[in-house]
């Protein structure tokens, strides 16, 4: 590293040098190892864009490294504790970035590197203030519960579950990740998710959508998942929302099964009374 810091403390005494340009000296140091270098530069970042892009460099590099070195040898508590220091070291950054959504992608990242690296306490305030800052982003909330259940942390994903002040948009997100879990093949982690959706509504809505993968694979198992399905939607009580449902069940019933679309079935279903 010696060269590297000579060469580029040269560069900066001829001239104050552009954020481009510390961007540049963040990537070489990163491919060379220079992880603390590299967080040390990010204090002449001031373009948002900029510090938001180093931070996730900078991540990114610490997980490969984390990754690349699991692969060969089980780390020594100073190796450990040396990565939770740096990770530390990230978080006065990514507080000081204005736009919630970089605040909750970095520091949902982060928070994913303190529980591997041991740190259960800092990564559940990371978590924490992670779900609250995208409170209002759906997307952010999928991409943060997707990769703590992908990543087998499944008591966490729970826990950040909880924190979701939004019952209706929990279910949204859950709804979705149900349906890639499940396309995935997931069958396991779609049913775990599935648990956690609370409104009948969206229950249907997610057995509609596991029902809808799986005709392509197993008819019979296809239809047994419409049936759950409509069980579920009988349970809604918004008799607008629950026709909404029934329709889309008939009409996935009936392409199932080979068979034309029946009207009389669906307005037989919506006038009988529900449970």
């Amino acid at each position: 590293m010696g060269k590297l810091d000579e060469f580029f403390k040269s560069r900066s005494r001829e001239k104050k040098r552009s954020e481009l340009e510390v961007l540049e000296e963040i990537e070489a140091y990163l491919k060379e190892g220079g992880i603390g270098e590299a967080i040390e530069l990010t204090k002449e970042l001031e373009k948002e864009p900029n510090l938001f892009l180093a931070l996730r460099m900078i991540v990114r590099s610490i997980v490969e490294t984390l990754d690349e070195t699991e692969k060969t040898e089980a780390l020594r508590e100073t190796d450990l504790e040396a990565l939770r220091e740096m990770v530390r070291n990230l978080v006065p950054a990514v507080n000081g970035l204005s736009v919630q959504r970089h605040r909750a992608i970095l520091l949902s990242e982060i928070a994913l590197l303190f529980y591997r690296l041991g740190d259960e306490l800092n990564g559940d305030l990371a978590l924490k203030t992670a779900i609250n800052l995208a409170e209002n982003d759906a997307s952010v909330l999928r991409d943060i519960i997707m990769e703590l259940v992908r990543r087998g942390l499944l008591a966490k994903a729970g826990y950040a579950m909880k924190m979701v002040r939004n019952p209706e948009k929990l279910d949204v997100v859950l709804v979705h990740l149900v349906e890639t879990f499940y396309r995935a093949g997931d069958e396991k982690r779609a049913r775990l998710l599935l648990e956690h959706v609370s409104s009948p509504f969206h229950r249907a809505m997610a057995l509609y959508y596991m029902a809808s993968i799986e005709g392509e694979r197993d008819r019979e198992k296809a239809l047994k998942l419409v049936e759950e399905a409509f069980k579920e939607a009988a349970r809604v009580k918004d008799p607008d929302a629950r026709f909404e449902l029934s329709l889309k069940l008939y009409g996935l019933k009936h392409e199932l099964l080979g068979e034309g679309f029946s009207v009389r079935d669906v307005l037989a279903w919506r006038e009988a009374p529900q449970e």
